[in-house]
């Protein structure tokens, strides 16, 4: 199984990587092309953009095509985004670089995952989902840092190559091998169609939304969060996402062992609540404080996998657009978490205390998980008797 994926874990390694390598290179591009911070930092929301709406689209306009040719075309996609990115001599070219490569990995992504459950028998379904989940935590974790590395050395230009470079590797590497990539035959369009008003699936995408919109929109403001700490900035992101590649890698486990993903997302739930109410009591304590951004990665991180694994089960031959629909709740989620918070900051609320209206965000969702839970026992007791 691993052996199958082994060239798609490439792949989302780099992509995994790609937001948050240009993060760490815009002061760099904007010297190039001449422009602010504050105007090229615009490439990364076209990114999340168009990544948020090509994810939903695309699955449902490639229903019926060979898997294989669409894995190839998005990786194609992909790397063309960043050749652009990494010829932009201009900011026109430089946010056309960073949609296409969004367009790319909103394509590849969900159905990466697809193809990854479909892989496996029922009993390793969340174990080859935190495989494919720790290899995109991964390149945050160990690909950031070293194309970061190369851009100092020589120039920003190096570290997109390296993207290039890897995302070839993917490709390639996928292209030759003879795997059987098929996925079960998708429901007529009107079917698919219906998850949009489905309430168990809403209900799912509706617990990844608000999660992300307190865990990914609180990390936008990490920098504010974590000020006046004796430990470094570049320590704590480490810690984070070091917890994130640990949580994302290990929770598989969890499932397959419970058979109870929606209970394993109950208990993240109430782990990503603790790590933020614990931040600003331990942020002032070298080293020690760096525990809960350790947390905070691991567990929210981990919050994909078991989702994921819900929607399956939920809708098992429709997994391609669900996966794509639970990448986009994500991505929205970040998204109005990040201008929620902006508001509250404007509003006059410290910055340092962020976690707390993150946290009870969090308290409510969990309250809604514990609902879904007891619906769902109760329906199984239904269908017992």
């Amino acid at each position: 199984m691993r052996k199958s994926l082994i060239f798609l874990a490439v792949a989302m390694f780099t992509v995994g990587c790609n937001a948050f390598l240009v993060a760490g290179i815009l002061p760099q591009i904007g010297q190039t092309i001449g422009q602010p911070v504050a105007v090229t930092g615009q490439g990364l929301s076209i990114f999340s953009l168009t990544n948020l709406l090509s994810a939903p689209l695309f699955s449902v306009m490639f229903t019926n095509k060979p898997v294989k040719t669409i894995i190839q075309l998005a990786l194609i996609v992909f790397i063309f985004g960043n050749l652009l990115t990494l010829l932009s001599e201009n900011i026109v070219l430089f946010l056309i670089g960073r949609a296409i490569a969004g367009v790319g990995a909103g394509i590849f992504t969900p159905l990466c995952c697809s193809i990854a459950v479909h892989l496996v028998d029922a009993s390793a379904k969340g174990r080859v989902l935190s495989f494919v989940w720790g290899s995109s935590s991964a390149g945050v974790v160990f690909g950031v840092p070293i194309g970061l590395y190369l851009s100092s050395l020589f120039h920003w230009q190096l570290s997109i190559a390296y993207l290039v470079v890897l995302s070839l590797i993917a490709l390639l590497g996928f292209s030759v091998q003879d795997s059987d990539m098929s996925l079960p035959e998708p429901p007529p369009l009107g079917a698919r169609l219906r998850l949009m008003v489905d309430l168990k699936t809403l209900s799912v995408i509706g617990i990844s939304c608000f999660t992300a919109m307190a865990s990914l929109g609180l990390y936008s403001y990490v920098t504010l969060v974590q000020s006046g700490s004796p430990n470094s900035l570049s320590m704590t992101l480490f810690s984070w996402g070091l917890g994130g590649f640990i949580g994302s890698s290990l929770v598989g486990i969890f499932i397959d062992q419970s058979k109870k993903p929606r209970v394993v997302m109950a208990l993240i739930l109430v782990g990503l609540m603790f790590s933020f109410i614990s931040i600003p009591f331990t942020k002032d304590l070298p080293y020690f404080g760096l525990i809960p951004f350790f947390m905070w990665g691991a567990f929210g991180w981990a919050v994909p996998t078991p989702q994921q694994q819900i929607l399956f089960e939920l809708h098992e031959n429709q997994g391609s657009i669900l996966a794509a629909i639970n990448s986009s709740s994500l991505g929205l989620g970040a998204t109005l978490g990040t201008l929620v918070g902006g508001l509250i900051i404007s509003l006059g609320f410290k910055e340092t205390y962020l976690p707390f209206p993150a946290a009870t965000l969090l308290l409510f969702v969990l309250i809604g998980q514990l609902i879904l839970i007891n619906s769902s026992n109760m329906v199984r007791c239904v269908v017992h008797e």
